[in-house]
């Protein structure tokens, strides 16, 4: 009888969560009576079974009490392809880029195979950026080396690389890792990197894992390879735009170097969006932002993400050409 009630509780509200992708399928989002196309580079997908217990503790935190229980279903419904799909409509957003994740030790493991699988549920909107595992590599590297290689060329719906080096424990500037940017390099796959902190347990928060400016010797080696500097130095455990002025910099300075402003669209933020899109906008690097929110987190939170973000751009006088740009057109070009 108690199972029977939770799983009705669960469904319940998985219900309300799909509830959530809203009732309007129009694409684009409404800026002065115009739809403008949207693409969001940054969503994550997994599964509980495959998260470390402090990232357990961290989703749990998240609930109410009397649903820390529902977790693992409830975690695993949100990130199901039903369920992402049901946000993108809600927000209007055209297509999404879909992270594996290597971080065994912090938020977990979605595997190459996953995400290329996920995406498959619908490769007109879903496109899959790889990953690889780096906290054995001493003893393993050239084996994963050769995998990562592999599934960037053969596995379906492969677009893209994500890396987290604060999650993932390696130093931006660690040159055993240098064969990854080549790899990429070479088979035209942009290189998503994670920059400064997070509030996930057992992420580095020490410069050289953060500061974009360790990998500038990178970026240098590799001039074909794109690296896109993910959260655009946010620093979101602390709260500050920590390394925003290195990523404008690199960014204007090497034809290679992109970034993306994922979560700076969330409630964490909202004391420091409107600085970040100015400061942007100074620097003239509008030009290398690709959107992206780090969804899926809660219901709704890629939709609040996108609105709160165009809300920024808007009073930043961002024109009409420069708002397409970020929110569409320089992920296209890339």
């Amino acid at each position: 009888m108690i199972y029977a009630i939770r799983l009705a509780v669960v469904m319940a509200v998985v219900s309300l969560i799909a509830a959530c992708g809203g009732d309007d399928p129009e694409p684009g989002v409404l800026v002065d009576g115009e739809r403008l196309a949207v693409v969001d580079m940054h969503l994550h997908t997994g599964l509980w079974e495959d998260m470390p217990p402090g990232f357990h503790s961290r989703l749990r935190n998240s609930v109410p009490t009397g649903l820390k229980w529902s977790m693992p279903l409830m975690s695993d419904f949100m990130l199901s392809s039903s369920s992402i799909l049901g946000q993108l409509d809600g927000a209007g957003i055209s297509a999404a880029g879909i992270f594996a994740v290597y971080s065994p030790h912090t938020t977990g493991i979605a595997t190459n195979e996953l995400v290329s699988e996920f995406c498959g549920n619908n490769p007109q909107r879903l496109y899959a950026f790889g990953s690889i595992r780096m906290d054995q590599w001493n003893a393993n590297g050239d084996e994963w080396l050769e995998k990562f290689e592999s599934d960037l060329a053969n596995l379906p719906h492969m677009i893209g690389v994500k890396l987290a080096h604060a999650h993932q424990q390696i130093r931006f500037d660690d040159e055993r890792f240098d064969g990854i940017y080549e790899v990429a390099g070479r088979l035209g796959k942009p290189i998503y990197l994670h920059t400064s902190g997070s509030p996930n347990p057992g992420i580095r928060i020490e410069p050289p894992y953060n500061d974009p400016y360790y990998l500038e010797k990178a970026i240098q080696k590799y001039p074909d390879t794109i690296f896109i500097l993910g959260h655009a130095g946010w620093d979101s455990l602390n709260k500050e735009l920590t390394y925003l002025d290195g990523v404008i910099d690199l960014s204007m300075r090497y034809d290679n170097v992109y970034f993306e402003p994922g979560a700076l669209g969330a409630e964490r933020a909202d004391e420091k969006v409107d600085e970040f899109v100015e400061r942007v906008k100074a620097g003239g690097a509008i030009p290398k932002m690709i959107y992206g929110s780090d969804g899926a987190q809660f219901p709704g939170y890629v939709k609040r993400h996108l609105e709160h973000f165009v809300a920024a751009m808007e009073p930043a006088d961002y024109s009409d050409e420069e708002m397409p740009q970020v929110l569409s057109g320089n992920f296209s070009r890339v």
